[in-house]
């Protein structure tokens, strides 16, 4: 699952603090966190935001003098808005400085942060065997800086207390049969090495360290599922940490892409997994997303954010890339198109092209989950389970077909609205 964001003014009462906030303007930032960033470059981003802060302090100070003659009912609302704008600043300072500080991948797993304005937080966790089965699993849950409401569910603002916080949990899964699993509040818990998630229906564990982790799910008592997560004996295409921010909103993500072996519903599954924790500054916004698993090795995946305006869709980024199981090597194309064509049966079908048709993939999908998001405005996302069914990419030395990947299967994602 990836996010795009994008700044709005919703009312005139928000127009006013963002206005404060950025009296002096802090600039673009966009940044890739890795292990082989400069010191040096830490060094000026830290300088920065001291500088940033100083103004916003310098700021308070000449309206407190301002406000010393103002009637006390007013005095003390104008005060009140200064610190909430403050406070705000704060958190988006602390979270920008941390991105410089090569947060590792385990340590951005196993942590909270200390949200912003409209800041989310969330692990998403996606299995996909590679045994020729349909079999796909599925466990999401997370948090929002603000209240929210989730399928029709309430969640309010969650604070962290003794390292546990509120939150939305969905898990889900296809085992010849479709499987909800739970759909419900829950509680988020993070320790040193672990995160666990409890709702109304199942107890969710997962831990351990780069590069083995293990992840546990059980209800009343009875295993649902424990699947041990280990990095490919490849050590390619395995893991990516990133962030991009863009004044003071963006995100910050850790990817995973390891094999998997355990069981589900007590049967041997195996195959390739996904697994995902971001953090979002920012209103969400539609996008195309897709990640589909071969038998091979082989893995697709294609990410298009657009924003939708006068009926229209302009697209924000464009990205489609190719692993190739047997050469080990990793393709990437521009100018990925998705085509849609719903169908009276409901199992809608995908066409997907790219460079002129060097890429040509059509999918159809056999089950899916419907989420739907409320915060001011409404935001709908939709897993589907889909089948390839038919595949040809071309790259410099050859055209691979569904003779060289085998049969593929995974998941696409369509959305639509908007939420803060």
């Amino acid at each position: 699952m990836y996010y795009i964001i994008v700044l709005v003014i919703l009312h005139f009462s928000q127009l006013i603090q963002i206005m404060v906030v950025f009296t002096e303007p802090v600039g673009d930032i966009i940044v890739t966190a890795t292990i082989s960033d400069k010191e040096s470059k830490n060094k000026n981003f830290e300088e920065r935001f001291i500088i940033e802060k100083d103004r916003l302090l310098n700021f308070i100070k000449e309206r407190n003098d301002y406000i010393k003659n103002l009637p006390e009912v007013e005095k003390k609302a104008f005060l009140a808005s200064i610190e909430t704008i403050k406070e705000s600043k704060d958190k988006i300072e602390r979270l920008l400085l941390k991105k410089e500080l090569n947060k590792g991948i385990h340590e951005l797993l196993f942590s909270f942060e200390e949200l912003p304005l409209f800041g989310k937080e969330y692990w998403f966790m996606k299995f996909t065997a590679n045994d020729g089965s349909r079999c796909q699993f599925f466990l999401m849950f997370g948090r929002s800086a603000g209240d929210i409401e989730v399928n029709g569910r309430y969640v309010e603002n969650s604070r962290i207390i003794n390292d546990r916080t509120d939150g939305y949990c969905v898990c889900w899964a296809y085992d010849e049969v479709q499987r909800k699993i739970t759909d419900h509040l829950g509680v988020i818990e993070v320790k040193e090495d672990e995160v666990t998630c409890s709702t109304q229906d199942i107890q969710a564990n997962f831990h351990g360290s780069f590069p083995e982790y293990t992840l546990d799910i059980s209800s009343g008592g009875k295993n649902i599922c424990r699947l041990d997560i280990k990095e490919p004996a490849d050590g390619i295409y395995n893991s990516e940490l990133s962030e991009n921010f863009k004044s003071l909103f963006g995100y910050r993500v850790a990817n995973l892409y390891f094999d998997f072996k355990g069981v589900l519903f007590e049967k041997n599954f195996s195959g390739k997994c996904y697994v995902q924790k971001v953090i979002v500054i920012g209103p969400l916004v539609p996008w195309k997303w897709s990640r589909i698993v071969f038998r091979n090795g082989s893995i697709l995946t294609y990410y298009i954010p657009n924003i939708e305006f006068v009926g229209l869709e302009y697209n924000i980024r464009n990205f489609m890339e190719f692993y190739d199981g047997d050469t080990k090597s990793i393709q990437r194309f521009k100018k990925a198109k998705v085509h849609e064509y719903p169908s009276e049966k409901g199992d809608k079908r995908w066409v997907i092209t790219a460079e002129d048709d060097r890429v040509f993939v059509v999918m159809r999908s056999y089950c899916k989950e419907h989420f739907n998001f409320t915060k001011n405005f409404n935001f709908s996302y939709v897993e589907n389970l889909v089948d390839v069914l038919d595949l040809k990419i071309e790259t410099d030395d050859k055209v691979i077909t569904l003779e060289e990947t085998g049969s593929g299967l995974g998941m696409v994602e369509d959305t639509s609205g908007f939420v803060i």
